[in-house]
């Protein structure tokens, strides 16, 4: 036998929303998103940039101990640092080396590779996305960090020449810029002021040396903006930063297949980096038109 179930008549009857009612609630989290969302953009961006500082602190410490057991000397930052003996080997404009992990890990090709370890990580942002095609699949490349080209040795353990330095690749070591093959070379600018290691931009890293040229405000190689237009730095004291970029052109266009050297009409960007590459070995200021 069956049960009926009756309402009664006075039973309060459940109705779904209105479409008004639906689209109200939808435009409130419409503006909660667009609320959160930014912050939550900002709060990422902040930890890719703590992230990529602690990279470059960690690669600092591998060349502190690099140097310890080498009497002092940088390693080998050559001004075409693709292949022999060098601190990183490989161009990132290379498919092949762009995803090759062993450029970074094995000592053949990496001489920080005995401080690192199996840390290829640490040698690219976080914030990077550029990637090579191979085999119609898109792969990240592996490194975005580079070392100043006035630091570092070349054959017979002396330090570099640093030829970007007079923005005509001409320029040798200490004349008239200084460049630094040892840890007590640097004295000026002071550990705390000379940058060793930066992110460079996707579309200008190469070799794993980044040039600066001292007399012409210019980018001869383009730092990173990958961090709310600011760029990391680690310096030769041991510290990394992440530096706020000030002028938009600092940072061209996506279609840009290659960024070639450029100057640059708001100096301030590269004023600040060139006073933390490298000074005058005599001494004498540089000239106020230039700067």
């Amino acid at each position: 036998m069956k049960a009926h179930v009756r309402l009664r008549e006075n039973s309060p009857v459940r109705e779904g929303f209105t479409l008004i009612e639906l689209l109200v609630v939808i435009a409130i989290i419409a503006i909660l998103a667009g609320m959160l969302l930014p912050a939550l953009a900002k709060a990422k961006t902040k930890a890719q940039g703590i992230l990529c500082m602690n990279n470059g602190k960690q690669m600092m410490v591998a060349l502190h101990m690099y140097t310890s057991d080498s009497g002092e000397l940088m390693p080998p930052n050559p001004d075409d640092g693709n292949t022999g003996n060098n601190w990183l080997s490989g161009s990132m404009g290379n498919a092949q080396d762009a995803t090759n992990t062993l450029l970074l890990t094995d000592p053949r090709y990496a001489r920080l590779a005995p401080y690192t370890g199996s840390s290829y990580q640490i040698y690219r942002c976080p914030a990077d996305k550029s990637f090579v095609i191979i085999g119609g699949k898109r792969i990240p490349r592996v490194r975005s960090f580079a070392m100043s080209q006035a630091v570092g040795t070349k054959e017979g353990r002396v330090a570099v020449d640093g030829p970007w330095l007079d923005n005509n690749h001409g320029h040798v070591a200490n004349k008239p810029y200084r460049t630094y093959g040892k840890m007590s070379d640097i004295i000026d600018p002071s550990p705390s002021k000379l940058w060793v290691f930066l992110d460079e931009d996707d579309k200008s890293v190469n070799d794993a040396g980044f040039a600066v040229g001292m007399n012409t405000a210019e980018w001869i190689d383009w730092p990173a903006t990958y961090h709310n237009s600011a760029g990391g730095f680690a310096f030769a004291d041991g510290h990394s930063e992440v530096h706020k970029w000030i002028s938009s052109e600092t940072k061209v266009g996506a279609s840009v297949s290659r960024r070639a050297p450029k100057s640059v009409q708001g100096k301030m960007d590269w004023k600040w980096i060139s006073e933390r590459t490298s000074a005058r070995f005599d001494g004498a200021a540089i000239p106020a038109d230039k700067m």
